[in-house]
């Protein structure tokens, strides 16, 4: 059960980091927000580490494992989901999305042999159509788009975020040490963003500024943490368990906006039976 703890405090605090980028972005632009948010969880990571690292436990190939997860989510799937806005629209962006538990799931019992049952899958899906539902009726793009190559943007995205949760729980069962896993998985994401930066973003402003600092280091705090959270749900319990409660997030995000409806988006019924749907979802697969 501590493992759905932890799932649920990642949903949570990333849920609420989405809610503060959101406002950040408004006068950024993505690459810069990703430099910074990710250098805020090294701030907080790397302390951690050194204090709660048993250095005798480390493996070199669950770093490796931890690196290119990192690489995978959040390095990656930001990149590819934000370019996927920019070029085909939120709309379609936002409806693939929360697609990744299923194929997260899928992968984990290929791969990991872990065991789901048909509680499990209809719960998975519940959680993925409420997720759809709000995310679609949130974004303000509801115009048609001729289909283009770019669909594959958000595909990549959702592939390379179902494929990064099995090789974090794989490094883990090598060297369970969740800490030293977040910021070895920080760490590779921000040389991924720092190389986009300096190959498409040359005649940007410089991204380590303290008026971008002043925008998102509060969001990068709250997702520093929720990335935490994720690490240790997957270090006690399986993937096909943990990652659909992670990705309620579009839940967690809909209740921020009754709370505080001036910072986010005029809220209305259809995010609502989308919200329904995820809870009747987690209560069909917390009954497994």
């Amino acid at each position: 059960m501590i493992e759905i703890v932890f799932a649920t405090l990642a949903s949570i605090s990333l849920a609420s980091s989405v809610v503060d980028i959101r406002r950040g972005l408004r006068r950024t632009d993505y690459i810069s927000c990703s430099i910074v948010i990710s250098i805020v969880g090294l701030l907080i990571y790397a302390p951690l580490a050194l204090l709660f690292t048993d250095f005798n436990k480390i493996d070199t190939t669950s770093l490796l494992l931890f690196a290119l997860a990192g690489l995978l989510s959040p390095g990656l799937v930001r990149l590819f989901f934000f370019k996927s806005i920019e070029k085909i629209g939120a709309l379609i962006t936002t409806s693939i999305m929360p697609s990744q538990p299923i194929i997260t799931s899928i992968i984990a019992v290929l791969l990991l042999s872990e065991q789901a049952s048909i509680g499990l899958w209809v719960g998975i899906f519940s959680i993925v159509i409420g997720a759809i539902i709000i995310e679609t009726s949130r974004s303000k793009d509801n115009s048609s788009k001729s289909f283009s190559p770019w669909i594959l943007l958000p595909l990549l995205g959702v592939l390379s975020g179902s494929l990064s949760d099995p090789i974090r729980k794989v490094a883990l069962n090598i060297s369970n040490l969740p800490i030293l896993g977040t910021m070895v998985a920080n760490i590779s994401s921000l040389l991924l963003y720092y190389l986009t930066f300096f190959t498409i973003g040359r005649k940007r402003s410089n991204p380590l500024n303290l008026e971008n600092f002043k925008l998102m280091w509060k969001g990068g705090v709250l997702m520093g943490i929720g990335w935490l959270f994720s690490f240790y749900a997957l270090s006690y319990g399986n993937v096909t368990r943990v990652t659909p409660i992670i990705n309620a997030q579009p839940l967690f995000v809909y209740l921020l906006a009754r709370l505080y409806p001036q910072d986010i988006e005029t809220v209305s019924i259809r995010p609502l039976i989308g919200a329904i749907v995820i809870i009747l979802g987690i209560v069909v697969f917390l009954s497994t």
